[in-house]
């Protein structure tokens, strides 16, 4: 069976770049000891990430924006029930687009919360203290939580995967590396990886993180 590029490079590198940076997080912040700084700086690398692939949501190739894989709730729903043809999504397939989405917002509500966070020793995020204590305290249980939906997102994704490869033969992962899918019947445009784009994205991104954490963040207040 013929095979059509589906995922540009570019959201192939964000995605396992997230999968990375979620693991980095996870073990610099709850496996090793004194790892606060590695565990600021990877959460500054996991908002670039979030916030690249929302300009590219917007402006990226075909299957990489928002609008060719977000569905309607009653669309989502009948796929859920099967009446719909799997085999149309050559993309995310309804309910995909909204486990993206979902990702996308518990882990940028962990980004952003990061901002705000202290170790209570010598480390603060950028924006601790800037807007009162409550406003730290309300990061500090989203950061926690959020992290907490994080794992049970990652285990539904991981179950998708199990059903999708043995129930119905579509390979995901394989097709997450190299950005091929089976065409079947269709003709489905075939992607092709916008690079001048992608390079304006990646600079407009980094520019943002770098205002964001190093010339927008009040200075911090000095106790002694």
């Amino acid at each position: 069976m013929a095979s059509v590029k589906v995922w540009d490079v570019p959201t192939r590198l964000f995605h396992w770049g997230l999968v990375t940076v979620f693991i980095f997080q996870f073990v610099t912040g709850d496996i090793l000891d004194d790892a606060m700084q590695l565990h600021f700086y990877g959460g500054y690398v996991a908002l670039g990430l979030l916030l690249f692939r929302i300009i590219w949501g917007v402006v990226g190739s075909y299957h990489a924006r928002f609008t060719n894989f977000i569905y309607s709730p009653v669309t989502a729903i009948k796929y859920l029930q099967g009446k719909t043809d799997t085999q149309t999504y050559l993309g995310h397939n309804p309910l995909g687009g909204y486990s993206v989405l979902a990702i996308l917002a518990v882990m940028l509500s962990q980004a952003i919360s990061g901002l705000f966070m202290t170790d209570d020793i010598f480390l603060d995020g950028p924006y601790h203290g800037a807007l009162g204590a409550a406003i730290d305290d309300l990061m500090n249980f989203i950061h926690h939580n959020a992290f907490l939906m994080m794992w049970g997102l990652i285990a539904l994704h991981l179950c998708a995967i199990v059903f999708y490869t043995f129930k119905k033969q579509q390979r995901l992962v394989p097709a997450m590396i190299h950005g091929n899918k089976p065409a079947g019947s269709e003709s489905p445009p075939d992607v092709q990886t916008p690079w001048i784009r992608f390079l304006v994205c990646a600079l407009i991104t980094a520019v943002t993180i770098y205002l964001l954490v190093n010339v927008l963040a009040p200075e911090p207040e000095m106790l002694w």
